[in-house]
């Protein structure tokens, strides 16, 4: 699959973060202004080209799938936050480590439009299988790149195939199974990235 179209945006946003922080510790006396200057500068002009980026992709997406973008518009973007947990208590896991250690099958959090945005993917896919349900995966490709998904991934599952795509441009993630009832999982990417886990843990 296709690295996704922000993913690029996200990383120059992350290299504006950083060079924030060195902005904060390099440099005293005549040069320190013009330093910190343009470290300050630095974040902004990458926080415009994420921002700059994020809206053509979001056009690009709204233009291929109007319904979806339809049915979304006005939805919030930003990710909800939820309180702080309050700290553990009573028997701990035999394992310490077991949260880190199964990181890899945590996903990203969606906010109320990619979950939306999401939720509208699968019904359009759910309502091409009432009509067809492949039969294999060439069958599952092929249905799916006529959908507008050509970056899914497609493999053959028992009665069904499964299968997992980044819908185009934006997000979230679709995975599940392709049969006859299908079963749909509109979920964030990966933290380590993609949209299926990676093979095992740290």
């Amino acid at each position: 699959m296709k690295r996704p179209a922000l993913a690029a945006a996200a990383a120059l946003f992350a290299v504006g973060a950083l060079l924030t922080g060195c902005g904060s510790t390099h440099g005293s006396g005549s040069d320190s202004g013009g330093t910190s200057a343009g470290a300050s500068k630095a974040p902004q002009e990458a926080q415009q080209k994420y921002r700059q980026q994020l809206e053509e992709a979001t056009a690009e997406h709204d233009r291929a799938f109007p319904t979806v973008a339809q049915t979304c518009a006005g939805k919030p973007t930003a990710v909800p936050t939820s309180p702080a947990s309050p700290a553990a208590s009573g028997p701990q896991p035999e394992n310490p480590k077991y949260g880190e250690n199964h990181a890899y099958l945590k996903t990203t959090t969606l906010s109320p439009l990619e979950e939306c945005r999401g939720d509208a993917h699968a019904a359009r896919v759910a309502a091409e299988l009432a009509r067809q349900t492949p039969a294999d995966p060439e069958q599952a490709k092929a249905l799916l790149t006529r959908l507008g998904y050509p970056d899914a991934k497609v493999a053959q599952a028992g009665q069904g195939v499964q299968f997992s795509f980044f819908v185009p441009q934006v997000g979230p993630c679709l995975s599940g199974t392709l049969s006859n009832p299908p079963r749909i999982e509109v979920h964030g990417p990966y933290i380590e990235g993609g949209c299926e886990p990676s093979r095992g843990g740290h």
